[in-house]
């Protein structure tokens, strides 16, 4: 899959956001429709639009009726906070064709307006709406999200996030020492959300060891299904060049290919940043059986460029 920011504006200021600008920038029509095409290209059925907030850019309702025109599906990554038109042109989609990921604050963490805008696009959506939560610090927890899906018939789904770290870490992000903190955590919280009959999802960077021993079993997931959720998952950014995901984008961009597909672009991002992968995001992960099994890649690659960063080397010279 791929993902397509149509836009860097956006109605909010996440202090854990990697993929902020200084300036406003708007994907035209004609670098959308290139960008659909690659996708078609590479034999992909769904279309990801991302921000800042994709539902701010003009021409939003118009992106919107191009995917569907195309016989694609569509996922919406929003905070919510979205203009009348766009909830409009979202309630009228085809509900099996269209939803959207709505990444929610935790409580206290925005204004009373936007938590009431929020709340009310969520009611709108309703179960084409599945909440998300990015987890910025150990105290991050995502219990309230259950009675949302309660108050507002949301669908039963949340997808949780670790708040990764830009390159050059100006963001605020989860230091992987908090990992196993976070993850004991959210296998108690499995537990609540299971009886619910809602379903957890998990996006990239989270690493099995991370959570108590049995958990995976119980929750009928396997190692690999968290440990190699890092690879290059390609984002097109409002100005057509394509990244390897956002934590690394300061590192290496390319123009979206004329001619070749999602799989020539990621071999091609997997090559350049083969260097980084026996790194891992511990110390650990250089004697992991998981890694040496092949279920695990180690974790964010922007994570474990930092400790790289934070490591001290020493090096021996042969004698004469």
């Amino acid at each position: 899959m791929a993902n397509i920011s149509i836009t860097t504006a956006c109605n909010r200021d996440c202090s854990y956001c990697f993929a902020r600008s200084p300036a406003p920038r708007n994907m035209t029509i004609p670098e959308f429709e290139r960008s659909l095409d690659f996708v078609q290209r590479s034999g992909m059925d769904q279309v990801r639009l991302l921000g800042g907030e994709p539902t701010l850019h003009p021409d939003f309702p118009r992106f919107v009726d191009s995917v569907l025109s195309r016989g694609l599906r569509l996922l919406i990554f929003s905070n919510g906070l979205m203009p009348e038109p766009a909830v409009r042109c979202l309630e009228s989609a085809p509900a099996d064709r269209a939803a959207v990921l709505i990444n929610v604050a935790v409580p206290g963490e925005c204004r009373p307006e936007e938590d009431l805008g929020q709340r009310s696009t969520l009611r709108r959506l309703g179960r084409r709406a599945t909440l998300g939560l990015n987890i910025y610090a150990p105290t991050v927890r995502p219990d309230f999200l259950l009675g949302l899906i309660r108050d507002l018939g949301l669908s039963p789904c949340i997808r949780l996030g670790l708040a990764h770290c830009r390159v050059d870490q100006t963001n605020r992000f989860l230091h992987p020492r908090y990992y196993r903190v976070v993850g004991q955590g959210l296998a108690g919280f499995a537990g609540a959300a299971r009886a619910e009959g809602v379903a957890l999802e998990f996006d990239c960077g989270f690493v099995p060891c991370m959570f108590p021993p049995g958990f995976l079993d119980t929750a009928g997931i396997t190692a690999s299904d968290i440990g190699l959720r890092c690879s290059p998952l390609l984002d097109v950014l409002p100005d057509s060049r394509v990244v390897c995901c956002y934590p690394l984008a300061s590192l290496h961009c390319e123009p979206i290919p004329e001619h070749h597909d999602a799989a020539w672009m990621r071999n091609r991002f997997e090559a350049r940043f083969s260097w980084l992968r026996p790194a891992g995001i511990f110390r650990e992960c250089a004697g992991c059986g998981l890694r040496a099994s092949g279920q695990c890649a180690g974790g964010c690659l922007a994570a474990a460029m930092g400790r790289l960063r934070r490591a001290q080397f020493a090096v021996s010279l042969p004698n004469g």
